[in-house]
């Protein structure tokens, strides 16, 4: 198993160097998370999917009324039977959840039904759908304002990221025996990897932090 998905956050307590992000989602919780569309945004490698996954975990604690679907394939009338489908809460109670990576691959169709479908979105019904584009710019030409007025935007930030993320990198390594430089070289690699953990995780598989030193 590669490392970036070994150590895939699990709660929101592995998820470092997003508060602002995290305190969106917990003032939101106050009022149930389920009956919402949420707007991921984060350059890749940011954790995007993760938060994805745990946001749908507390409408669908059981995991298995959970869909991870594909943008480009997203088509008016798979969404249409994904509608009718999850009108009525799954046998044996909890939630259905629905996660899109790269939504910005949706097609005009595809956008225009969405908003359809979305309207309004049950109580028992959670949407996350991921990007790296902002959020502010123009995703679907003259169907954005609609779109991302229907979403709550979670941005993800790249400030103060750094050496959270690099304390982190070099902990895994660590347990993995894959560390042998100290942690500016972690701060080092998360830049040279422009924040993107996954990569970063793959340069430590691949040696890189043993490069220059005798383990642990």
């Amino acid at each position: 198993m590669r490392l970036s998905e070994k150590y895939r956050p699990a709660c929101w307590s592995d998820i470092v160097g997003q508060d602002k992000a995290l305190a969106k989602i917990n003032r939101l919780r106050a009022n149930g998370l389920g009956g919402r569309a949420f707007l991921i945004v984060g350059h890749s490698g940011s954790g995007k999917t993760s938060i994805a996954r745990l946001l749908c975990a507390e409408v669908d604690p059981t995991g298995w009324a959970t869909e991870e679907l594909d943008a480009e394939r997203l088509t008016p009338a798979r969404l249409a039977e994904i509608e009718r489908r999850t009108a009525s809460r799954p046998l044996g109670g909890g939630g259905h959840a629905l996660i899109v990576d790269e939504t910005h691959a949706m097609s005009a169709a595809a956008v225009r039904q969405w908003l359809v479908a979305t309207d309004p979105i049950p109580e028992h019904v959670i949407w996350c759908l991921t990007t790296t584009r902002n959020g502010e710019e123009s995703l679907f030409g003259n169907e954005t304002g609609p779109f991302t007025s229907r979403c709550e935007v979670i941005s993800l930030t790249r400030q103060g990221v750094t050496q959270p993320i690099a304390e982190l990198l070099q902990r895994k390594a660590i347990l993995e025996i894959l560390d042998g430089q100290p942690l500016s070289a972690y701060v080092r690699l998360i830049n040279d990897c422009k924040g993107n953990v996954r990569q970063a995780y793959a340069e430590i598989e691949g040696g890189r932090m043993l490069a220059k030193g005798g383990g642990v």
